[in-house]
C-alpha cells in the first residue's frame, strides 16, 4: 500500500525555512550553501533570504553552489523507486567561489548542505563523504602544520533539510556534522509544489485533504 500523500505549498516551505533559519544562524552560522539538485535548489534560495553574513559592517548574501546527484532509477513510466547507487552528475565549481579564493575554496568555511528531504539519507551521506574527501585533499596542500591544523578546526560541515522522515536510514550522519530539519514527519509521500505537473492551484486546494501527521 502506498503511503498517504502530504501536499505542500510554496508557503508551507517558506514558513518552515523561516522558522528554522534563526537556529541555523545562531548554532552554525554558515558562509557557504551547497544545494543538492534538484530538491535543494529552492530551499537554499529561500534560506539565503533569512541568512546573511556581515563583512566590513555590510550584510551580504551567502553564496550558493550546486551539486547534481541522482538516486532514483527510471521504471519506464511515471513511477520511480529508490536506487542503490548515487550517480554524481555535477560537482562544486571551486573556481567560482569568489575573487578572494584561498586554500582551494573550502578550508576555513562553514558549509551547509541543503536538500528538501532526508528520506533514505543515501544522498546526504554520499555528499558528506565526498565533501570530506575534497576538504582532506585541500588540507594536504597546506605545507605549514600549524596553519593546516587551524584550517582543519575552522572548516565545518552541516546539513539542512526541510523535512526529515522518521524512518530507518541507509547511513548515519557523522557526529561532527551539524544537522537541522525544519519539520519532522512520519514516512509519508511528500508532494512538493515544484514537482506539480498539473494545476498548481488545484494542488494547493487539495491540501485540505492532507492526512493528520
Amino acid at each position: 500500500m502506498a503511503p498517504p500523500m502530504l501536499r505542500l505549498s510554496y508557503n508551507d516551505i517558506h514558513n518552515a525555512i523561516a522558522s528554522t533559519a534563526p537556529r541555523i544562524m545562531s548554532e552554525f552560522s554558515p558562509d557557504l550553501f551547497i544545494a543538492i539538485g534538484g530538491g535543494g535548489f529552492i530551499p537554499a534560495r529561500i534560506l539565503r533570504t533569512f541568512c546573511k553574513v556581515t563583512t566590513d559592517g555590510t550584510k551580504r548574501n551567502i553564496p550558493i553552489q550546486a551539486v547534481g546527484l541522482t538516486l532514483y532509477e527510471s521504471m519506464g513510466g511515471i513511477e520511480e523507486v529508490a536506487g542503490s547507487e548515487v550517480v554524481r552528475v555535477q560537482w562544486i565549481d571551486f573556481s567560482t567561489l569568489g575573487s578572494k579564493l584561498k586554500h582551494g575554496g573550502l578550508l576555513g568555511r562553514r558549509i551547509l548542505i541543503v536538500d528538501e528531504v532526508d528520506d533514505t539519507r543515501t544522498t546526504l551521506v554520499y555528499t558528506i563523504k565526498e565533501m570530506q574527501k575534497d576538504i582532506k585533499k585541500q588540507l594536504e596542500a597546506i605545507e605549514d602544520p600549524a596553519e593546516r591544523a587551524r584550517l582543519s578546526e575552522a572548516t565545518k560541515l552541516g546539513i539542512f533539510v526541510v523535512h526529515n522522515k522518521n524512518k530507518p536510514k541507509a547511513g548515519e550522519i557523522p557526529g561532527d556534522v551539524a544537522y537541522f530539519a525544519a519539520v519532522e514527519t512520519p514516512d509519508v509521500w511528500l508532494a512538493y509544489p515544484w514537482e506539480c505537473e498539473t494545476d498548481i492551484e488545484e494542488h494547493d486546494r487539495l491540501r485540505k485533504d492532507n492526512p493528520e501527521i
